[in-house]
């Protein structure tokens, strides 16, 4: 494989190129395509009635619980990754289906109020950010979308304090101490930007926690110690090596 510094330079403006020639299509392939849902594939609406129902979106949306990732006070999600609410979730992301992002968000609103009520009282929404190669692959932050719907629904303040520090890999790919060592250190709270007194933590997927417990880690540096999360799905961890 070339390391040649001009070629990686080509290859990255091409690729950029590409995704920017996508994303300038997807109105036009939205028209001619008929719409189908996000969860099951049927046609008619971005998120049909049934699957909103089935998959806990409807209403104020439905909520599980469990123990929170270290550093964190509490944490809740919508549903399990295996299923509908996974391919969604993966529809918004992989398929350039921005407008998901709104119905997910929605459907979060149980899962904040549960959190802000074991944190004490109102708490700051606070996404987590996508790398940025995958931001400028897709055009849009899918976290950020989902916790902006959330926080205009509920309402409740939303403050992006959180950056990327470098790339990582794939986590699916990874087990689980694996995954925590990857993600030491790659969060960094922005400068000049101020602490909310508590804070909740958004991502479209709970896997093993080390996502959120690096963004904790970095928020608990900076001097915030009132820390919970939330997600759309919880997925089962398989590699838990």
């Amino acid at each position: 494989m070339t390391h040649d510094p001009a070629w990686m330079q080509f290859t990255e403006r091409a690729r950029d190129a590409l995704a920017e020639l996508q994303r300038a299509a997807a109105p036009v392939l939205a028209l001619l395509a008929p719409q189908r849902c996000g969860a099951c594939g049927i046609e008619g609406a971005l998120l049909c009635s049934e699957c909103c129902d089935e998959l806990g979106l409807a209403g104020a949306g439905r909520v599980e619980r469990g123990a929170a990732p270290p550093g964190c006070a509490a944490g809740a999600w919508i549903g399990p990754y295996e299923g509908g609410l996974g391919e969604a979730v993966r529809a918004l992301k992989f398929h350039d289906l921005p407008a998901l992002a709104e119905p997910l968000g929605l459907g979060l609103r149980s899962a904040i109020r549960v959190v802000q009520q074991e944190l004490g009282g109102d708490a700051t929404l606070v996404p987590i950010p996508t790398d940025p190669a995958r931001l400028r692959d897709r055009g849009f932050d899918h976290a950020a979308l989902i916790a902006a719907a959330a926080a205009r629904a509920l309402p409740c303040a939303l403050v992006p304090l959180l950056e990327r520090t470098r790339a990582v890999p794939a986590l699916h790919t990874l087990g689980r101490a694996e995954r925590r060592r990857v993600m030491d250190r790659v969060f960094a709270v922005r400068a000049g930007v101020k602490l909310p007194q508590r804070v909740i933590l958004v991502d479209d997927i709970w896997t093993s926690g080390a996502t959120f417990e690096a963004a904790a880690g970095a928020l608990r540096a900076a001097g915030c110690t009132t820390i919970g999360v939330v997600a759309v799905a919880r997925e089962a961890l398989v590699n838990s090596a």
